[in-house]
């Protein structure tokens, strides 16, 4: 077992969320990286994502569900930019992605190796979709937004 890297805004935590954390505990131990601040500006209909300390609980509720101990099987970091921590983080040997941020393990693999660390092992994990298309904290915001009105 070794340490991974699993990083993502976990917004309206759903099926695609726990089958990539799922994916990230069965590697062993899991950092996980938490999107806040700068990295939130972008996202669609934004005004409708979770606070960080509402998306932080949900994640360790579910690993607390999956029989994980916080500080010992997982830990959570608040990050602010695309790379987080992942390249300057000396006990992680892997890291998660899904097919839509590939390009951003192999940035961070780069930049680990400019700066003398060794690159992460890539592991992949498939999106979750159902009838609608890819489950995504997007198409929920979206709805809520649309329920809600302007």
């Amino acid at each position: 077992m070794g340490t991974i890297i699993a990083s993502g805004t976990f917004d309206h935590l759903h099926d695609g969320h726990r089958r990539f954390l799922g994916a990230a505990a069965a590697y062993g131990r899991v950092l996980v990286g938490l999107s806040d601040g700068p990295l939130l500006a972008a996202k669609s209909c934004a005004a409708y994502l979770q606070p960080y300390e509402e998306r932080r609980h949900a994640i360790v509720s579910f690993f607390e569900d999956e029989g994980l101990r916080e500080g010992c099987d997982f830990e959570i970091r608040r990050i602010t930019t695309p790379l987080g921590f992942a390249c300057e983080e000396r006990d992680a040997d892997a890291i998660l992605v899904t097919e839509e941020n590939d390009a951003t393990a192999c940035e961070i693999n780069d930049e680990r190796k400019r700066r003398g660390l060794s690159p992460l092992f890539v592991l992949s994990c498939r999106l979750v979709r159902d009838g609608e298309g890819k489950v995504s904290s997007s198409r929920v915001r979206s709805r809520l937004a649309s329920e809600t009105g302007p």
